[in-house]
């Protein structure tokens, strides 16, 4: 089933978007071992509830890539772009440095596919679409201005669950790319791996004539072109269409 790749995907337990939106992505000949560690599905009502879950996050995260090495992976995806900002540009590095020596393989995380994809387009100037509360969003902004971007807006939701980011409908995504998109950025992107935003963003570019990226997108693609895999697919945004 996996000639091509076995890649390992590490999302939380309420996440009920990144499975699904990237087996709708998997090239023919790649599989996607999906693996689910444990993190509440508590309320949000504050940056220390953001804190909790990262906690719980950073506690099992290691026992997921244990289980996927199982499946003798060739590359491993952290399936939570919120982990992946968080310390900033050095914190993003090292829990990717940690990841590539606990599982032995290649590792793909959402700060560094979102660099990538505007690196890709030649975004300076960008703007972010969050579900988060400002302790992400602070983390995020850290980390692209240390890697040369202009950030010109955050519009965070901050929305009051996991659960709750996933039951977002496109009205309010929308409305968050049109204010996104009043700054004049090169570029804007969606952070949050459970906003259903694929397909948001695949409009999105024809309504401002500019790139607009899904993280889980950029993570995917940038996941197949580490692995020399650059097949192209529409109905997911210009990145994984063009790129």
């Amino acid at each position: 089933m996996g000639p091509r790749a076995v890649i390992g995907v590490m999302t939380p337990g309420p996440n009920v978007n990144v499975e699904n939106e990237m087996m709708d992505m998997r090239p023919r000949g790649v599989i996607n071992a999906i693996d689910r560690y444990y993190v509440p599905n508590q309320k949000i009502d504050a940056n220390a509830d953001w804190e909790t879950i990262m906690a719980h996050v950073t506690a099992n995260l290691d026992a997921s890539v244990r289980r996927l090495n199982e499946c003798l992976i060739d590359h491993l995806i952290l399936g939570m772009s919120s982990e992946s900002f968080m310390g900033g540009e050095k914190g993003s590095f090292a829990l990717q440095e940690h990841l590539e020596k606990l599982s032995g393989v290649g590792v793909t995380m959402g700060a560094q596919s979102a660099e990538a994809a505007f690196k890709a387009v030649g975004a300076r100037k960008i703007a972010l679409v969050t579900p988060y509360y400002p302790v992400i969003d602070e983390n995020a902004v850290s980390y692209f201005k240390a890697r040369g971007f202009e950030v010109v807006h955050v519009e965070g939701l901050k929305c009051r669950s996991i659960i709750h980011v996933g039951a977002q409908t496109h009205e309010p995504l929308i409305e968050a790319v049109h204010k996104c998109n009043e700054y004049n950025p090169d570029a804007i992107i969606q952070l949050g791996t459970n906003l259903h935003f694929a397909q948001v963003a695949d409009e999105a570019e024809r309504w401002i004539k500019k790139p607009v990226f899904s993280v889980g997108v950029a993570i995917y693609w940038h996941a197949l072109r580490k692995l020399g895999i650059n097949d192209q697919r529409d109905g997911f945004g210009s990145l994984l269409a063009k790129y």
